[in-house]
């Protein structure tokens, strides 16, 4: 393995253990009757999942391995939304709806070896990619009425902006243009979220008391 590749598996383990943070805001929002957004780990899941079948596809171990994790922490997740939930079947909802069309995407590529279905599939892949990184986005509107970042959490954010450097170079270095692009738009897209962090800064982290509360945007 090189080191590169050691560099992109590190990262991308610590980014995806860093959302583990939203379990804790998910039961403070639950006893507070305030709800968090569940678009960024539906799409993590998601992505998790067409990212190992990707792997896989290019016999990337690397790839393969990482997203393996990806999706069990995501899952993790997700539970502990059903978990607190006032509403679990809307969760259920969101999540079967997430799994079918995951399934749908890996089924389409399983069943087609010719070369165009290999990249329309690449592409839903970075699609879904771009999705959870831009997804915290959604929110910017709140953020600069209320003058305050605290519904961005920037943790995650900056090890997310590393992982897509870091995934840039290594596409860059295996030639794979579905890596390097949609990392390196990623890359941007955190930098931007860091930057609104910098500059509204987080009241709740200021405060000491480390409660989030986050809209429900879908």
């Amino acid at each position: 393995m090189t080191l590169i590749a050691i560099a992109a598996s590190g990262t991308t383990v610590a980014m995806i253990a860093s959302q583990l943070t939203v379990v804790g805001h998910v039961r403070r929002a639950y006893s507070m009757k305030t709800s968090v957004a569940m678009l960024q780990p539906l799409a993590s899941f998601v992505s998790s999942i067409l990212w190992l079948k990707y792997g896989l596809l290019r016999n990337d171990h690397v790839v393969s391995l990482v997203n393996v994790f990806g999706v069990c922490v995501s899952l993790w997740i997700l539970l502990a939304f059903w978990r607190f939930s006032h509403s679990r079947h809307s969760v259920e909802t969101r999540v079967l709806l997430a799994l079918f069309v995951s399934m749908v995407c890996v089924g389409f590529v399983t069943m087609s070896d010719r070369v165009w279905a290999h990249h329309v599939y690449s592409i839903m892949c970075c699609v879904v990619s771009l999705v959870f990184l831009a997804s915290p986005l959604g929110q910017l509107g709140q953020v600069l009425r209320a003058r305050d970042a605290s519904v961005l959490l920037p943790s995650v954010t900056g090890l997310a902006f590393a992982n897509n450097v870091v995934w840039a170079i290594y596409g860059h270095v295996h030639s794979d243009p579905f890596m390097f692009v949609p990392n390196t738009v990623g890359a941007v897209l955190c930098f931007v979220q860091l930057a609104v962090i910098a500059w509204y800064g987080r009241v709740d982290a200021k405060k000491g008391d480390g409660a989030v509360e986050m809209d429900n945007i879908m």
